[in-house]
């Protein structure tokens, strides 16, 4: 029940940057519509096989939402600013209490805006995500859970605001590089080699995949490599937990 409550403090604390949350929908609405026009002739050229929009409309959209590990970082030191964190480690909280009510409350954000990015690009920008809704949604919901996991880690691990930012402004450009989310993969070379270390590449084959009569060949590999990265994540943030303040005291003896 703890948990719960928050992880609806969190999305309270969300709620109110709405600069923020208007920027993560139309952001990549917009790059997705730019990216799309530019390169229709390019991939009409070139025989891609896919529609320039449709390409992007799958690569700029996961990149949207795996950004949102900033939304779980800024979150936390959010908090810590507002005094909040001082209060919750005096509160009689369990240990991982705190630590996956925020994460709760960062990847049901996630889910939220996602999922508008996802039916604003399906109906107003046409992006082909499939014949069925599910898929895109079942991927949306773990990448969401990879990113808050991963934005969460690094807050807590690190601890401090800036280089916490530098980490993140590192690694998730990175994996969004060798996910595709820049350019596409070739199917051979060392590029494509490496890019099976992100879970980007595997959302994207699956997300790409989905929209092909045959089955879908990368869904089950990118849960598989998604889900056990979020739960490293989060073991790894509760090493960067301190106990509850009232967790260590031991109640007194009247003499």
């Amino acid at each position: 029940m703890m948990t719960l409550l928050i992880a609806g403090h969190q999305l309270r604390l969300l709620s109110k940057s709405r600069g923020l949350l208007a920027l993560f929908v139309a952001a990549p609405l917009l790059m997705i519509f730019v990216f799309g026009q530019a390169f229709t002739g390019i991939f009409n050229a070139t025989g891609a096989g896919i529609a320039a929009a449709d390409y992007f409309g799958v690569t700029l959209f996961t990149m949207a939402v795996f950004q949102g590990s900033f939304i779980a970082a800024w979150g936390i030191f959010k908090e810590r600013k507002a005094n909040a964190d001082s209060r919750l480690y005096l509160a009689p909280l369990g240990r991982g209490a705190r630590l996956y009510g925020t994460f709760l409350g960062s990847w049901a954000a996630l889910l939220a805006l996602g999922s508008l990015v996802l039916l604003a690009a399906r109906f107003i920008l046409s992006v082909n995500y499939g014949p069925s809704p599910a898929v895109a949604l079942l991927l949306l919901a773990v990448e969401s859970g990879l990113a808050s996991a991963l934005g969460v880690a690094v807050a807590c691990l690190i601890g401090d605001e800036r280089p916490a930012g530098a980490i993140l402004n590192t690694v998730v450009p990175l994996l969004v590089f060798l996910g595709g989310g820049y350019t596409i993969i070739p199917d051979s070379g060392f590029l494509h080699d490496i890019s099976v270390a992100s879970p980007l590449r595997w959302i994207n084959l699956a997300l790409l995949a989905a929209t092909r009569p045959e089955p879908n060949r990368y869904l089950l590999p990118a849960i598989l490599i998604c889900l056990p990265a979020a739960a490293l994540l989060l073991a790894l943030a509760s090493l960067g937990q301190p106990r509850p303040a009232l967790a260590g005291l031991k109640t007194r003896r009247a003499p």
